[in-house]
C-alpha cells in the first residue's frame, strides 16, 4: 500500500514560473534552465523507480515516496522511496544520470560527451539516509528495525562500472529498476520475524508523514533576481505575451487576440509560487495589472478561496491544488 504518493517537486514548478516571468536575456536564465533540467531529470528517475516499486508484493508493506525528514539544527535528510514493514525497512535512492558511471569508494565519476565529473558516492548517501531513519525509528519506538538500502540507476542508457577495489560492495548495492524485486527479496527472506505490531507500524507511518517537510527556498535570492525583474500581468497562453487585458467577461491578448476566461487563475498560481500564499485585492490588481477594485473582488470571490477579514482588508489564502482546478 502506498501511504504517500510522489508529487512533482514544488521547486520545479517555482523555476518554471520564474522562467515564464523573467526576460529571455536575463543573466540568471541559463543557470535556472540548467538547474531545472537537472531537477526534471531527477524527478523522471524517481517516477521510474515508482513504476517498478509498484510491482512489489503489497501485503504487509507500506511505501512512502519523497520524504524529507528532520535531523537537528534545521537540517534534513531525504528519502526517494521507503518500503516499511513490521519486519524491516528498505531505502531506495534513484539516480538518473546518463553516460558512464564509475563507482569508487569515495566518489562516483560520470563521463558524458567527453567530460568527466565527480559526484558524492550515492551508496554512502543511501546508507546515511538508512542510518538516520534507523535512529528516528529508535527514538520514537525504542526499537531497531533491520534495514538495507539500494542505489537504483534509472537511466537505461547509462553504463555502470565499478572500481576493482570497491566492486565487492558496490555490485550488491547498485541495481537497475528491473532488479528491485529480486534484490529486495534476498534481504527480506532473512528477516521474517515481526518486530512491530500493526499499531506501531501505523504509528511510525503517521509520524513520518507528520515530520515530512517539503523543501522551500527563496528562489529570487537563490538566483540573484530582483522583484523588479519579474514580469507583471497575465501572460497569454497562446503567444506568451503580457499583459492580457480585461474584456467583457474574459481576458484578451492585445498581441494575438486570444481570449481566456480563467487566465487569472494561472497568474495567481505564478503569484503563489513566486510571491506568497496570501493575497489582497490590492496585490491582485498590482500583480495582474488590473485597475478595477470591483472586478478584482468578483474574480477572487469566484475562485472560492478561503479568506479572513472584511471586504476592505480581506486577505485570501492561496493553495496550488485550490487554484489548479480552475486552469
Amino acid at each position: 500500500m502506498i501511504k504517500k504518493f510522489r508529487k512533482i517537486p514544488l521547486i520545479i514548478l517555482i523555476m518554471e514560473a520564474l522562467l515564464r516571468r523573467i526576460h529571455p536575456n536575463h543573466p540568471s536564465r541559463g543557470k535556472i534552465e540548467d538547474e531545472l533540467r537537472f531537477r526534471r531529470s531527477g524527478y523522471h528517475g524517481e517516477l521510474q523507480l515508482d513504476y517498478f516499486m509498484a510491482q512489489l508484493p503489497r501485503h504487509g508493506h507500506y511505501i512512502l515516496q519523497d520524504l524529507r525528514l528532520p535531523l537537528s539544527n534545521n537540517t534534513f535528510f531525504q528519502i526517494d522511496s521507503l518500503l516499511l514493514s513490521r519486519f524491516y525497512f528498505t531505502n531506495y535512492e534513484a539516480k538518473n544520470h546518463s553516460g558512464t558511471l564509475i563507482f569508487e569508494e569515495q566518489q562516483m565519476l560520470r563521463t558524458y560527451e567527453g567530460s568527466t565529473e565527480s559526484y558524492p558516492n550515492p551508496i554512502i548517501q543511501a546508507e546515511n539516509q538508512q542510518y538516520h531513519l534507523e535512529n528516528l525509528i529508535r527514538k520514537h519506538l525504542n526499537i531497531t528495525l533491520p534495514s538495507t538500502s539500494f542505489v537504483v540507476v534509472t537511466n537505461p542508457s547509462s553504463i555502470i562500472k565499478f572500481d576493482s577495489q570497491y566492486e565487492h560492495i558496490a555490485s550488491k548495492k547498485v541495481i537497475r529498476p528491473a532488479a528491485i524485486r529480486q534484490k529486495s527479496e534476498l534481504f527480506w527472506k532473512n528477516h521474517q520475524e515481526p518486530l512491530l505490531s500493526n499499531a506501531d507500524l501505523q504509528k511510525i507511518c503517521r509520524r513520518l508523514l507528520k515530520l515530512d517537510t517539503p523543501l522551500k527556498i527563496d528562489i529570487l535570492k537563490e538566483f540573484h533576481i530582483k522583484k523588479s525583474d519579474i514580469y507583471l500581468g497575465i501572460i497569454c497562453a497562446n503567444c506568451k505575451c503580457a499583459p492580457m487585458i480585461r474584456a467583457i467577461g474574459t481576458w484578451k491578448c492585445k498581441n494575438c487576440g486570444f481570449s481566456d476566461k480563467m487566465a487569472h487563475a494561472q497568474a495567481l498560481i505564478d503569484y503563489f509560487l513566486l510571491v506568497g500564499d496570501t493575497i489582497t485585492n490590492r496585490q491582485f490588481r498590482y500583480f495582474l495589472q488590473s485597475d478595477s477594485i470591483s472586478v478584482a473582488a468578483k474574480l477572487l470571490a469566484s475562485l472560492d478561496l478561503p479568506f479572513k477579514g472584511t471586504f476592505k482588508d480581506r486577505k485570501y489564502y492561496l493553495s496550488l491544488d485550490g487554484l489548479r482546478k480552475w486552469v
